[in-house]
């Protein structure tokens, strides 16, 4: 049991011995993984819905558009002679 421990200890006192730099070895993450996937979890839902907010704000714009272009060609044909019983059939 006693040389399980040694070779589980091996590696920091490996890091320890060989570190020149002056700077500790990085520590594992402090926060709980669960907290850690609770957040990117939030984090993911807010840009979704972020995207979901923008992009149905431009499908309103180019609704609005179309109708507006639409009433602007109904109303030019309407007032170009001959405009009513021109080649085009709209049924």
């Amino acid at each position: 049991m006693n040389g399980s421990r040694a070779g589980a200890g091996a590696p920091a006192t490996w890091l320890s011995c060989c570190n020149q730099s002056g700077v500790p070895p990085p520590e594992p993450p402090e926060g709980p993984r669960v907290v850690q996937a609770a957040v990117l979890g939030v984090l993911s839902l807010l840009v979704l819905f972020g995207v979901l907010f923008l992009g149905g704000g431009l499908l309103l714009r180019a609704q609005g558009l179309t109708a507006m272009l639409v009433s602007e060609r109904r109303a030019s044909r309407e007032t170009e002679p001959g405009g009513a019983s021109g080649g085009e059939d709209d049924s």
